[in-house]
């Protein structure tokens, strides 16, 4: 069980991706303030606050400790901290100098070694992976490319002043939650999440009303070259289909990655740039989260209060 809220929750998804077909081993995130019934002393509850700090998830670690799961903890810093020093909880300490969704790429290498030592896995190509963004973000989508060559600006253009539908199936249904979060806070805009197969099933009847949204609507997908069911290849082809006949938008992601992993990191650029592009287009910096600095306070308030 990861046990986390926002940015620090998102390693917990994409673990719970990597190993969701080849581990004996089930991977839950929980993002509540009461663990599921079933945690007790045979289940490991790996604690993520970036921050340290995070009400959801000292909860949880307290329930953690007094069901006897074994714990682990990752944070840069705050209560977290010092419970697990206090305690002699194994786990991590991350840089505290970015905000938590850019910390990413930290929490998720602290997740891969606390899966191995768990045995989900007996080894991930993470080198390899990481090459590979960066070659992605060096040659492709970072800010030094120029806008006539670099596919996330471009797309960051198409995307700006609409709703967000980001569909994706399998291991980067992780990817897409991402994709929405980063809209959210570094482009401080409405998205949404949909997943194959599940959205043929359901949210394709919504297109017979079409006309009404397709002014302010957008579908984007993110879509595995090499790790997807090739029976989802067909579906992906169906629903851009009626999308794009529905007057809907739509721009396809082909992710070209070695590995799931490499799959998921790419995705993460993606969403990264052009997150933070849209953000810029808006007339915004991305940096800035005041909603949840207004919330975090008003809850700080209540708990003084208390």
């Amino acid at each position: 069980m990861v046990a986390g809220v926002g940015g620090s929750a998102t390693g917990g998804d994409y673990l719970a991706a990597l190993v969701s077909t080849t581990s004996a081993i089930p991977v839950h995130v929980c993002r509540s303030l009461r663990l599921p019934a079933f945690v007790d002393a045979g289940t490991a509850v790996i604690c993520c606050s970036h921050s340290g700090d995070t009400e959801e998830t000292l909860a949880c670690y307290d329930q953690a400790r007094a069901r006897g799961a074994t714990l682990y903890a990752i944070r840069s810093g705050g209560e977290l901290d010092r419970r697990a020093r206090a305690q002699d909880i194994p786990g991590a300490v991350l840089s505290n100098h970015v905000p938590p969704r850019a910390a990413l790429g930290q929490a998720l290498g602290a997740l891969l070694r606390a899966g191995e030592a768990l045995r989900l896995f007996e080894w991930v190509d993470v080198r390899s992976a990481g090459l590979a963004h960066r070659v992605l973000v060096d040659q492709r989508l970072g800010p030094s490319v120029p806008t006539y060559d670099n596919p996330a600006k471009t797309l960051a253009g198409a995307l700006r002043g609409r709703l967000v539908l980001v569909l994706a199936a399998e291991h980067l249904v992780a990817a897409a939650d991402r994709f929405k979060n980063q809209l959210a806070e570094n482009g401080k805009a409405f998205a949404a999440t949909l997943s194959l197969p599940e959205a043929a099933h359901n949210t394709v009847v919504g297109l017979e009303n079409a006309l009404a949204h397709s002014d302010h609507l957008s579908l984007v997908t993110l879509e595995s070259t090499w790790h997807h069911d090739p029976r989802l290849h067909h579906r992906f082809d169906l629903i851009t289909t009626m999308f794009d006949a529905a007057g809907i938008p739509v721009h396809r992601i082909a992710l070209a990655g070695e590995s799931r992993l490499a799959d998921l990191l790419e995705a993460t650029a993606w969403a990264d740039f052009v997150s933070c592009y849209v953000g810029l287009l808006n007339g915004f910096d991305p940096t800035p989260i005041s909603p949840i600095a207004q919330i975090r306070a008003a809850l700080a308030d209540r708990a003084d209060r208390a």
